[in-house]
């Protein structure tokens, strides 16, 4: 009998152990910068460019990262139609000074299916950068952040600043 009831604590423990709870985190994404790559390349025209690489992870608590293709109609137009936003900075005789590109740097981070019960994501997403000649700025950094599909706002998270002129 000894044996029997040991065998059915060491099946209660062992079962436990597999029924943790979920990880909870906020709603409200949260991201946090790795790393910045820089490399010169050629483009598709065999022109010379600097292409970087913005490397950020995230998590978000309820799973709701990502747009789909067919996002495009209320609420997901005009202002919405992005969820990913990076605004650059340089310096100008000390002086930090807003970035006015061209194009705007903003980006649609595709939908993310969440798996199983627990639906927090947590996740690595790079953003490709391209640098025609002649570059502008010696150097630049970016101010970056997330939208959800709810728009919580993310932390806004920076990069160091970058030197694209060496």
């Amino acid at each position: 009998m000894r044996n029997i009831s040991f065998s059915i604590v060491l099946l209660f423990v062992l079962s436990a152990s597999f029924c943790e709870r979920p990880e909870t985190y906020s709603e409200i994404p949260s991201i946090k910068f790795k790393e910045f790559i820089l490399k010169d390349t050629i483009d598709a025209l065999d022109n010379p460019i600097k292409k970087g690489t913005l490397v950020f992870t995230f998590i978000d608590g309820d799973g709701d990262i990502g747009l789909m293709p067919q996002d495009t109609t209320y609420p997901f137009d005009s202002t919405h139609y992005y969820n990913l936003f990076l605004d650059g900075y340089y310096y100008e005789n000390g002086v930090v000074v807003a970035d006015s590109p061209s194009v705007p740097l903003y980006y649609r981070v595709p939908y993310i299916e969440p798996q199983g019960q627990n639906k927090v994501l947590k996740g690595t997403i790079k953003v490709d950068i391209i640098y025609n000649f002649p570059i502008v700025h010696d150097s630049i950094f970016y101010k970056f952040y997330i939208l959800d599909r709810k728009f919580h706002k993310s932390n806004v998270e920076q990069t160091p600043v970058i030197v694209l002129n060496d």
